[in-house]
């Protein structure tokens, strides 16, 4: 349960003790903004869609719409639990284009009138800027990594 002061979960702060006395949490995707902003987005997108009129063509955008939603957050934990700086931009990368998937199936429903304007422009605004933060996290992986000396890209092929 999210403590409703700092919108952070209630386990923040749970965990080994520090040098002060105080108890930080363990290292985890749970502990990362961009993971639990992730989230609430796709946590609203099903509770909207819950209240959506229902036939098979809304059926089917609502169905793609919360895999989109749904696999965001999904690929952030997964990226985050993998080994490698490459693996990690990897599954952001992917997140970043689900979110972009997302988007283009609200504003989908939004041109049927499944949805309203606001709700989709809404929503709109928190995934654009859940896609900044993504592509953000994607270059400083990517600056990490060349400053360790990995390459996380494919070289050019040279003409």
């Amino acid at each position: 349960m999210p403590n409703r002061e700092t919108n952070k979960p209630a386990n923040l702060g749970a965990g080994k003790p520090t040098n002060q006395g105080t108890r930080q949490a363990p290292y985890s995707y749970r502990n990362l903004d961009v993971w639990q902003s992730a989230q609430e987005i796709a946590a609203e997108i099903i509770l909207l869609l819950r209240r959506v009129p229902r036939d098979a063509a809304v059926d089917e955008i609502t169905h793609q719409l919360i895999r989109a939603a749904g696999s965001v957050g999904a690929n952030i934990a997964e990226g985050h639990g993998r080994y490698t700086f490459g693996a990690y931009r990897n599954h952001l990368s992917i997140a970043k284009g689900s979110a972009c998937e997302a988007d283009s199936w609200l504003d989908l429903l939004r041109r049927v009138d499944a949805i309203g304007e606001q709700q989709e422009a809404d929503l709109h605004s928190r995934l654009i800027s859940l896609v900044a933060v993504l592509t953000s996290k994607i270059l400083s992986l990517e600056a990490r990594a060349k400053q360790a000396g990995y390459r996380v890209r494919e070289a050019p092929i040279p003409d």
